[in-house]
């Protein structure tokens, strides 16, 4: 799923920003706090895996106070009320009734005040980390201790003063603060709102007091604590026990290498169920699916031939147009381990199609690849996916020579009347997969030239490979991004052993 537009209304005189995604059964709207971007929020492949989700229950928007974000710059503070209008006027452009409305931080206040002021258009409340608590003076009666108010308010101060290195995650959740997390959230807040702005809304979210409100929320509401958020849990807790029927969940820690979008899942979870009235069904995360496999034939021998520095290149650029293959074709791109890749499409036809390209562009540039391709039931696990079908692939691509791509009959007789060509190769067992499986070779495929001329200018390999991926030129953010999460996961858990 590509990222949607973003809409504007007016709000007295300035554009409001947001975005409207999915058709589900449900209406959802939600508020993110100051220090997010609409559209960045897109670049993180396990935040975009969130939003997809969401896509399969519900129709969502979300939007940012205004000021923030995509919206026109103010010279002002919203204040309470007016944010909260704001919530309705965009349900009103979207053409929403009733929703479920989400809020973090300070703008669970906003959400609450909509609650309590228009209960017909609230189905139910969900609040994370929800800042409320009122005045310094009265902070001790609303479930801080002095330590902990004060080092709530020194490490915003931290900020404040290096406002756009992402110290915010770390007054987010301090589980989430690794380099790759920082660096995503050092990005939403330079993109967010420059640092006198984002002073000022803070300023002005220390202060808010809404407890006089929470007693007139009569909405179905959650009220959730991330463990290792600085905010105490008396604190959160608090807000639940004032809002009559509401539950308070403490959600578990938060697993060490987790993505920002990762460690949102178990709020997602509570979301969902809050939208729907039933826990997040597990056959909702597994589909119908074709796995593609792809592998480099004879790596060593190649690096062995050309050296260390230009077979890294050349794998670089391989890389690069299997990922141009896959996304051009209405793929998605889940793992680049060594010298293969697995990628996932919604039908057989177009992973056929892809693995043809790839093939015959590796052999244009001097590479030889071999693919396997197999159709099952598969599980999401977040942006990657697991199940049998998946090692059946796998085991296809590995009995496939150079240059050849195989596939399982199911694949075979999915794709009957497309204009594929098969021929059967036998039976062959696959290691750990129960039976004997008969495999065909693709032979043909729709549009493949017999013959393409060879360019006999003075470009080189790599020139040629630049060219390609130059003329095709998608985003590859959430490729690059994905790896980034691996690697942080694996460093984590590589210093979680060592300590």
């Amino acid at each position: 799923m590509d990222p949607v537009p973003t809409q504007y209304i007016d709000r007295d005189g300035a554009a409001l920003a947001f975005q409207t995604v999915g058709d589900g059964e449900v209406d959802m709207v939600c508020a993110w706090d100051m220090p997010q971007h609409l559209d960045l929020l897109w670049t993180d492949p396990d935040i975009h895996h969130l939003y997809e989700r969401g896509t399969r229950y519900a129709r969502t928007t979300y939007l940012q106070p205004r000021g923030f974000g995509l919206s026109d710059r103010i010279a002002y503070v919203p204040t309470l009320e007016q944010q909260a209008e704001d919530i309705l006027a965009v349900m009103d452009a979207v053409g929403m009734r009733r929703a479920t409305l989400v809020g973090a931080l300070g703008t669970s206040a906003v959400v609450a005040l909509v609650a309590a002021n228009a209960p017909e258009r609230v189905v139910g409340l969900v609040m994370v980390n929800p800042l409320m608590q009122g005045s310094p003076a009265d902070a001790q009666a609303r479930g801080w201790t002095h330590d902990e108010l004060t080092a709530y308010v020194d490490g915003y101060r931290r900020v404040f003063e290096h406002w756009g290195s992402g110290g915010v995650i770390d007054m987010w959740d301090t589980a989430q603060a690794t380099p790759r997390n920082r660096r995503l959230m050092a990005l939403l807040e330079r993109s967010s709102a420059t640092p006198s702005a984002a002073m000022a809304y803070f300023q002005w979210a220390f202060e808010l007091d809404v407890e006089d409100v929470l007693p007139s929320i009569h909405v179905p509401t959650k009220v959730i604590k991330l463990p290792t958020n600085p905010m105490p849990e008396a604190v959160v807790r608090r807000v639940a026990d004032l809002i009559p029927g509401a539950t308070f969940h403490l959600l578990p820690p938060t697993a060490p290498g987790s993505s920002i979008g990762t460690a949102w899942l178990p709020v997602a979870d509570h979301i969902e169920e809050m939208a729907t009235g039933r826990p997040h069904p597990v056959e909702a995360d597994r589909f119908l699916g074709t796995v593609l496999f792809t592998d480099v034939v004879g790596s060593t021998e190649l690096l062995t031939r050309i050296g260390d520095s230009e077979y890294r290149d050349v794998r670089s650029a391989h890389e690069r147009q299997v990922g141009l293959a896959v996304e051009s074709r209405g793929g998605r791109l889940l793992t680049v381990t060594g010298d293969g890749t697995l990628s996932v499409f919604d039908g057989p036809s177009s992973a056929v199609r892809c693995a043809e390209a790839i093939c015959r562009e590796a052999e244009e540039n001097g590479i030889s690849v071999r693919a396997g391709i197999h159709t099952g039931e598969l599980e999401r696990d977040g942006m990657n996916v697991t199940g049998l079908a998946v090692h059946t692939g796998a085991r296809v691509s590995s009995a496939a020579g150079p240059g050849q791509i195989l596939v399982s009959r199911t694949v075979r007789d999915l794709v009957a009347g497309s204009g594929l060509e098969f021929e059967s190769v036998g039976d062959h067992d696959l290691k750990g997969i129960p039976g004997t499986w008969e495999l065909f070779a693709v032979t043909s495929a729709p549009g493949r030239p017999a013959h393409r001329p060879r360019d006999e200018s003075v470009q080189t390999r790599m020139d040629k490979l630049a060219l390609q991926t130059a003329r095709r030129a998608p985003a590859l953010v959430r490729s690059a991004m994905r790896l980034g999460n691996a690697i942080e996961r694996r460093r984590a858990r590589t210093t979680s052993m060592h300590h």
